[in-house]
């Protein structure tokens, strides 16, 4: 059988596609694979204890039709908060609610402020027991449109500055967050080792990340070893001063809560901090690790007459430049993270002593020190590791 001449180009530039596609393709299939087998597991293992019975809650979009009366007084202290009640005609927009409209009193307060207009979108928290009349409340403002919106444009900005890499570093994002919010979190939940599982999520995380950011090299494999090196040094300084500290997961402002997890479903508390320390670290290590590593094999590649020891200068070199501004991010999240606490703190008249030895303050300062050490390590880390590799592949050839 004689095969048409551009039938064949095609084939064979389908065939040199997939050739030059094949980590790519890999990865797919193995990332596909594991979000199904996460999926099938969460399925066949639904997590039944919850702290609260709400079966008979719905919350419920709405959106408002008409504001029939409003009692309010401006705030002073507040511009733009109002204090006092509204009544409100909305119309319910869910799926067993759609169209249904029904009358509810929006009442103000300085903590619970929804002050509603009319085309408002709201969330309405609908309590339904069984043989009683419904009872409607004002949950909230509807978000769900703005948080879409404030994504696509995270979304399109990454994507017009890094072209390629932006479409893969948000293929990766969402990747991380699946794992953590489908895996790790419901896993921890069920009572397994917080540290075994933080430890598995972080490598596969950084794993598929880098590779699909960089694809399977010296480079990238450097990296992802340099990662975990520096990740399981955040852990080994995190647990040298929560022991010097006395700090562990019942030190947490959830400890009551987490307790009453851990009597129905096996909850190991003690290593939830050792959990979040970790995967709180790793955004800032893949960064200082790959942008060392990247720096000195482009810097090899340019320079075939490196040795051993100017690599690991070279590396010093750009790490030193990066401390600075990594665990000043590091620190400052936190720190950001801990302001209206902070701020709760001085109201109270709390002496320094008291502040100094509190758990709250104990677990933000051990969070922001072991992973500002796991960064400046990553600088000797990397530089070595790097310069081992670049050598190694230099004999080979």
């Amino acid at each position: 059988m004689i095969v048409p001449a551009n039938a064949e180009t095609g084939r064979k530039s389908i065939m040199d596609w997939i050739k030059r596609k094949r980590g790519e393709i890999v990865l797919a299939a193995v990332v596909v694979l594991m979000i199904a087998a996460i999926c099938i597991y969460n399925r066949a293992n639904p997590i039944t204890y919850t702290m609260y019975e709400n079966g008979t809650i719905n919350y419920v979009k709405a959106r408002v039709l008409e504001v029939t009366d409003q009692q309010l007084e401006p705030v002073k202290e507040a511009e733009g908060r109002w204090l006092g009640t509204q009544e409100l005609k909305v119309e319910l927009l869910n799926k067993g609610h759609s169209g249904d409209i029904i009358t509810v009193v929006n009442y103000l307060s300085t903590t619970h402020n929804v002050y509603a207009k009319k085309g408002q979108p709201l969330i309405i928290k609908a309590d339904c027991p069984e043989g009683v009349e419904p009872f409607y409340s004002v949950y909230n403002y509807d978000r769900t449109s703005g948080l879409i919106m404030t994504g696509i444009v995270f979304m399109v900005c990454m994507v017009l500055v890094g072209r390629g890499k932006g479409v893969k570093s948000i293929l990766s994002l969402a990747f991380t967050m699946f794992f953590i919010i489908a895996f790790l979190l419901p896993m921890i939940y069920r009572g397994h080792s917080p540290v075994l599982l933080s430890i598995l999520t972080i490598l596969v995380s950084t794993a598929v990340s880098m590779l699909l950011l960089n694809g399977y090299s010296a480079k990238t494999l450097t990296a992802i070893a340099s990662t975990m090196a520096g990740v399981l040094v955040a852990a080994g300084a995190f647990a040298v001063i929560t022991a010097v500290l006395h700090l562990d997961g019942y030190n947490e402002s959830q400890a009551e809560e987490l307790l009453l997890i851990s009597e129905n479903t096996g909850l190991k508390i003690r290593y939830i901090l050792f959990a979040g320390i970790l995967i709180a670290s790793l955004g800032a290590v893949m960064d200082m690790c790959m942008s060392i590593a990247a720096s000195l094999f482009e810097m090899k590649h340019q320079n075939p007459t490196m040795d051993f020891k100017a690599i690991v200068k070279a590396g010093y070199a750009i790490g030193r430049d990066m401390i600075g501004t990594m665990c000043a991010t590091l620190v400052l999240a936190f720190t950001g993270t801990a302001l209206t606490m902070m701020l709760v703190l001085i109201s109270y008249g709390v002496q320094p002593e008291q502040l100094m030895n509190s758990d709250y303050i104990a677990i933000e300062a051990a969070h922001s020190l072991s992973g500002s050490l796991a960064v400046i390590l990553c600088v000797p880390v990397t530089s070595f590791l790097s310069a081992y590799v670049l050598e190694r592949n230099n004999k080979t050839k």
